[in-house]
């Protein structure tokens, strides 16, 4: 229309120069006379052809020149369309609803997958996952009818490898002057990341909302944006009790300055915080939580929020609490047991020396203690020691230590003036209160004690000297008859001298290997089966036989011996479990001790994956046992060096669990697989209520970690039955056999293994 109206102004223009000029010189030439007239008429019309070519050339021109910038400005607007397309990288798509055929632009073919530059509605719906054809259908003969204003449709495009992208197609009808629609023309683009984005979005949300873990979000003026329900939970705030406000409103007031000053410290320098805080509740309970701080920070590097996650630590700290004093105290008579009373020793050792004083110790034993358990069972016994301890404890003055060893061993711990004299009459004393008859159940019962004393500086440097001459010096005053006292004499050092023999001879058997390794079943209690064994050492002397191990261990130990002794251990076991495996026993891992000599001077890492690779085991085929006190002692450097066994795919266990002190909380922190109840607190079960309370927390606090329980000492059928009962999951002891030669496992199993 607009280039007719341009050529009708041309045309116009003409006609109206052409009617004036012919005009106005015909009237001019009437002025002239003929023959004049005649010259002029062809210079007129040499003239009008000039006149007009002239207009007709500049009209022409212009008419063209806004023709050039229109087209141009086309083109512009036609490659910032383009431009816009792939700068959004969205896809043109142009759906001619009559003829039912779709134009797509490039992009748009992309993303469908295409080839040809238009393709038919059919095909498209086609592409479309089948759960969102017919939604994506309806919705577009919704739109065609005029039921709504946009089209807005996303699905699930699959593509030839199998997997799905997600398409978000927009677009609107253009209709004609009926309303009917006749084309529909639009964009579509590839919204996969935007789903992903949204979908983990949504994920993150239900996790904020629905974890056990308090969480809050502030930005960076630490105003509080948001927490979670778990948060509200804990500290009995309400979202907009604390929305708006700064986290300080929970300090307790135990943590200085310095502390939070730490913490910024780390946060600003690394992004993260990790650590104990006390915080206070709503309504000013104080408690402890596990914090993790984190700072986020925006795309551009800046930092926008500090996201806390906090657990609370207050039923773990009365666990730990429970679990501390049942460690360092006995339950049945509620007195310190052998490690606080080495603790209170060493303690006093020291101060002993800056003061130059000496203290006394006494082990008490009672005699014929096992006859009582026997005839009147563990409940007259658990009674009878809780009546000698009473007694005991009236001899006791401020600042002694009264502390159970065992079964019926006792120490008392003197601080005060503890020359010889008063050591003796102290002792008199205890003898003559155990003396008086003790009422059990209407019976009168006699019992006596054996005392044994040693004295510091002279008779030991440090606590487990002194306790260990105390012991020797009460078995010399049983060997005299009981119920008497003796004092560590000189002549009791003949023990040491056969533990030098030992250590001599000991050097000897490693390299001559007269060393042995026994294995012991270890049962699954669920299914009835043996899956695993412990190997343990034993040493065939040449001339003295059979020697225990408790005997040789402590020597080895002391020699710097147990390195060898812990690597020949792990290569014969794990040698003898190769074989059992070719065999067919369905043995699943055996157990081996890592001592704390090993840990500290041997390279234990290299030596398990060494044999491991030798005899071609998989790492999950063994696993190490170490003490707790082993794993308190090395600190960090030995967590350090259980994560690595831990990432290897080496089993962990503690032994001998709840003898030793340890934290709760680096326990939770360490890779073991594993809690081993110690022999101790089996033996007197199921009769003993308070090893039966024992049995149950380390088990409760086995299960809470995640961790597998197993208990050693196992020697009765009624002991199996109530470690299973209360949740144990596997157990050894003289119940399945005693520690036996692999030779003598297979005849017990039925079967034989060769070399």
């Amino acid at each position: 229309m607009k280039y007719d109206s341009g050529a009708w102004i041309v045309t116009l223009s003409y006609v109206v120069v052409a009617t004036a000029w012919i005009l106005f010189s015909d009237n001019l030439l009437l002025m002239f006379d003929a023959d004049l007239q005649q010259r002029l008429q062809s210079a007129k019309g040499v003239a009008f052809v000039l006149v007009t070519g002239v207009l007709l050339f500049f009209s022409v021109r212009y008419h063209l020149r806004r023709r050039r910038q229109q087209e141009l400005a086309l083109r512009r607007s036609d490659e910032r369309f383009n431009l816009a397309l792939i700068g959004g990288n969205d896809g043109l798509w142009d759906w001619d609803v009559v003829s039912g055929e779709m134009y797509l632009s490039q992009r748009g073919r992309e993303i469908l997958g295409l080839s040809q530059q238009s393709a038919m509605l059919d095909e498209w719906l086609q592409l479309l996952h089948p759960e969102d054809r017919e939604p994506a259908r309806q919705e577009l003969i919704r739109h065609l009818r005029g039921e709504s204003e946009r089209l807005e449709v996303s699905y699930r495009l699959r593509q030839p490898g199998g997997e799905n992208i997600w398409i978000e197609v927009g677009g609107r009808a253009v209709r004609d002057s009926q309303g009917r629609a006749t084309r529909v023309v639009g964009m579509l683009r590839d919204v996969t990341d935007q789903v992903d984005r949204e979908q983990r979005l949504r994920q993150a949300g239900v996790m904020f909302d629905c974890t056990s873990e308090g969480m809050l979000i502030c930005d960076v003026d630490q105003t509080i944006l948001d927490v979670n329900n778990a948060f509200c939970k804990i500290t009995g705030y309400e979202p907009a009790e604390v929305i708006g406000r700064q986290p300080r409103m929970l300090a307790s007031g135990r943590h200085d300055r310095t502390f939070y000053r730490h913490l910024w410290q780390q946060l600003l320098a690394t992004g993260r915080w990790s650590g104990e805080v006390w915080n206070r509740r709503k309504n000013g309970e104080i408690y402890p939580q596990w914090q993790n701080i984190i700072s986020v920070k925006d795309h551009r590097g800046e930092l926008s929020h500090y996201v806390a996650v906090f657990a609370d630590m207050s039923v773990i700290k009365r666990n730990q609490q429970e679990i501390d004093y049942l460690a360092h105290h006995d339950p049945l008579t509620k007195l310190p047991n052998r490690l606080l009373l080495n603790e209170r020793l060493s303690t006093a050792i020291a101060r002993s020396r800056r003061q130059e004083a000496s203290i006394g110790l006494l082990f008490i034993d009672l005699d014929r203690f096992k006859g009582v358990n026997d005839s009147l069972g563990h409940s007259a016994g658990d009674q009878l020691l809780q009546l000698v301890t009473q007694r005991v404890l009236q001899v006791c003055e401020d600042g002694d230590t009264l502390a159970r060893l065992s079964s019926d061993e006792f120490a008392l711990l003197v601080e005060r003036r503890a020359g010889v004299e008063e050591m003796g009459k102290l002792a008199e004393r205890i003898l003559h209160l155990l003396q008086s008859p003790f009422e059990l159940s209407g019976q009168l019962l006699h019992m006596t004690g054996s005392i044994g004393l040693a004295l510091f500086p002279q008779d030991g440097t440090d606590g487990a000297e002194l306790l260990k001459n105390a012991d020797s010096a009460m078995s010399l005053a049983k060997q005299r008859g009981r119920n008497g006292y003796a004092f560590y004499t000189q002549e009791l050092t003949e023990q040491a001298k056969r533990r030098l023999s030992l250590e001599t001879d000991l050097h000897e058997a490693i390299r001559h290997n007269q060393l042995q390794v026994y294995y012991q079943l270890q049962k699954d209690f669920t299914t009835g089966h043996f899956v695993s064994l412990e190997a343990l050492v034993r040493w065939q002397h040449p001339t003295q036989g059979l020697v225990a191990p408790n005997e040789f261990l402590p020597v080895a130990r002391n020699a710097g011996l147990m390195s060898d002794i812990d690597e020949f251990v792990l290569n014969e076991a794990c040698r003898q479990l190769r074989l059992w495996l070719d065999a067919g026993y369905p043995f699943q891992s055996v157990a081996v001790n890592m001592s704390g000599y090993w840990m500290e001077r041997g390279d234990v890492f290299g030596s398990v994956s060494t044999v491991l690779r030798r005899h071609g085991l998989d790492a999950g085929c063994l696993e190490l046992e170490v003490t707790e006190d082993e794993v308190m002692h090395f600190g960090d450097e030995g967590v350090l060096l259980l994560d690595r066994l831990a990432d290897l795919g080496v089993g962990l266990a503690i032994d001998d669990f709840g003898t030793g002190y340890s934290s709760l909380l680096r326990l939770k922190r360490m890779p073991v697989n594993k809690l081993k109840i110690d022999r101790g607190f089996v033996t007197d079960l199921p009769g003993s209520d308070s090893d039966s309370a024992m049995a149950r927390a380390i088990i409760a606090l086995g299960k809470s970690l995640q961790l597998k329980v197993i208990a050693e000492g196992v020697e009765s059928e009624e002991q199996q039955s109530m470690l299973h009962k209360l949740g144990c999951d596997l157990g050894q002891g003289y119940l399945y056999n005693r520690p036996l030669p692999a030779g003598e496992i297979e005849t017990l199993l039925g079967g034989t293994v060769h070399d």
